[in-house]
């Protein structure tokens, strides 16, 4: 179940690689339309997504639980994909949100800055001052993207096993670069255990999101644990009707096959800090 990400600056041609790559090996390609859309069936309004989508947010949006929200059902989206194995992710943090799962190869595509500016003009055309200010926005928006909701920087090499610089090499050369990089050992199917491990983390992303709509920034007092489909509450509440809520509203996740409620009922826990 071999799963590739590629993080692409603009004009790199990181995109039209990763869409070859995926016709060659016959891999789903995960795009920005493709997670919005599973985005919005999870209830997420679309000009949130537009907010937040690979785009540095305002410095006063990082207490917001929206972006919170945003965070949690953007893993829970990329988690579920790669479970399925054969997909290639594009962006949206895929280097990170899966470093640790093996069978995974990540992938970054790049090419100087004058390069990928001739490149920008000869697609959309327009005069290089308005082409290096597009470029210039758009490595901005991606890498305080990362920075902001992952703590990463975009440029760091050790994030990737394969870098590719597209300025003397084609789309094909490089997708035949990214196909010898596929066949070694690390990258072989992982099998069912990471399979199940990607179920229970999509799970835990879903099951706060969920809880987030119930108890409000009072979350931060419940633990969550996800095992095999068992989902583990811990920590502490405000009354036993939102002990009950909690419970009932986890319950109700697709993927939950039991719900082994530890919450605590502590009236004064919110003055706690």
């Amino acid at each position: 179940m071999a799963i590739i990400t590629v993080s692409r600056q603009l004009g790199s041609l990181g995109t039209e690689i990763a869409q070859k790559a995926g016709e060659v090996l016959q891999y789903e390609f995960v795009d920005k339309e493709k997670i919005g859309k599973a985005l919005a069936a999870y209830g997420f309004p679309e000009p949130e997504l537009e907010r937040f989508d690979e785009k540095k947010p305002p410095l006063w949006d990082s207490l917001q639980m929206q972006r919170r929200k945003f965070l949690h059902f953007l893993q829970a989206v990329i988690y579920d994909y790669a479970r399925k194995g054969r997909v290639i992710v594009a962006g949206r943090g895929g280097q990170v949100l899966l470093r640790d799962i093996p069978g995974t190869l990540h992938v970054r595509i790049i090419a100087p800055f004058e390069v990928r500016v001739r490149r920008l003009l000869d697609q959309q055309g327009g005069d290089e001052k308005q082409a290096a200010r597009i470029l210039r926005r758009s490595d901005r928006d991606s890498a305080g993207f990362l920075r902001s909701f992952f703590e990463v920087d975009w440029e760091d090499a050790g994030l990737y096993d394969l870098v590719i610089n597209t300025h003397k090499l084609s789309v094909d050369a490089a997708v035949q670069m990214i196909l010898q990089a596929l066949r070694s050992p690390q990258f072989e199917d992982s099998g069912a255990r990471t399979e199940e491990k990607l179920l229970d983390v999509a799970l835990a992303q879903k099951v706060e999101a969920a809880l987030m709509d119930l108890l409000g920034i009072e979350i931060r007092h419940v633990n969550i644990q996800v095992e095999g489909g068992t989902v583990t509450l811990r920590g502490a509440v405000g009354s036993g009707k939102d002990r009950e809520g909690c419970e009932r509203a986890v319950a109700g996740l697709e993927g939950v096959k039991k719900v082994d409620n530890q919450l605590l009922v502590t009236e004064y826990y919110r003055f706690g800090g």
